[in-house]
């Protein structure tokens, strides 16, 4: 028998006020920051380690891993860490997935391409960036959402770089880009993640500061599938996500623009072009992305 945390439940324990602020510890500055000029010394310091965000989620001391048990056999394991600036604030943000719990004999889960993972988060401001301790931590979430499949994320793919979007109310859209591989076919795209600064909720007891927002395809290679054209055509496509400015409200409109080839028919490709052009807008009922 397997239990997935609910929202209403973790939700409970939301985002810590400004007045519980608690310090954890990051690497100390490089000796020269204080010469440094603000920005610079800024983005010299490192960043909170995935220890840290674990540690600030569930309070375990995994003894330096980035991976370990929880509660009840869920696993947490650190994803993904991100750092921005924000209206003159430096943050960084660690994002931590974890697995259902377990109360069944090992074997006896049914998991499967619906199977999702938890996902939750440990935000950190930067306070000073010459001390030993310049990192402050502000607060964490429990679940912000959940993401994936077979009881796994997608992986982030580090080749290349996450994209950010500031939006005219002072929010932060992040796109994270991931890839998955599945029957031969590599899958490129992007998990789109909201911040909203915690002051700026309009409800503190039910909107998130970050918040899932979907995901959105970005490019397929079929190289291992067509097997050198043996078995179908190999194409490549690759997407560049744009973002622009909705009218109707905040968040913005995203549109992949895909260049390469795909299957047209039976042995056939074709180049992509504009009109492959992929359009997505925020759905505020189901609180995710969605082509238009």
């Amino acid at each position: 028998m397997r239990t997935r945390k609910t929202a209403a439940t973790l939700l409970a324990a939301a985002l810590l006020p400004a007045t519980a602020m608690a310090v954890f510890a990051a690497a100390p500055a490089p000796a020269s920051a204080a010469e440094q000029p603000a920005g610079q010394a800024a983005n010299a310091v490192t960043p909170p380690d995935a220890a840290s965000v674990l540690y600030a989620i569930h309070q375990i001391d995994g003894k330096g891993a980035s991976s370990y048990e929880v509660a009840n056999g869920s696993i947490a394991t650190f994803w993904f860490g991100h750092g921005f600036e924000l209206e003159g604030t430096r943050y960084y943000t660690g994002f931590v997935w974890e697995t259902a719990d377990r109360y069944g004999k090992p074997g006896e889960e049914d998991i499967g391409p619906e199977t999702q993972v938890n996902l939750s988060e440990a935000t950190f401001i930067l306070d000073n960036p010459a001390s030993e301790r310049p990192w402050k931590f502000r607060g964490m979430e429990p679940t912000i959402g959940e993401f994936g499949a077979y009881e796994q994320p997608p992986q982030v793919d580090t080749r290349r770089k996450p994209l950010e979007h500031r939006t005219p109310s002072g929010k932060l859209v992040l796109a994270v880009p991931t890839e998955s591989f599945d029957n031969g076919i590599t899958v490129s795209g992007y998990t789109l993640l909201v911040f909203t600064p915690p002051e700026k909720r309009q409800d503190e007891s039910k909107d998130n500061v970050w918040a899932y927002a979907g995901n959105v395809l970005a490019g397929e290679d079929n190289g291992p599938a067509c097997a050198d054209g043996d078995v179908m055509p190999c194409t490549r496509s690759d997407g560049e996500l744009v973002f622009s400015t909705n009218a109707n409200g905040d968040l913005p409109v995203l549109t992949v623009k895909f260049t390469g080839t795909t299957i047209s028919g039976p042995g056939k490709t074709r180049k992509l072009g504009a009109a492959d052009s992929v359009t997505y807008a925020y759905d505020p009922a189901s609180k995710t992305y969605a082509p238009r």
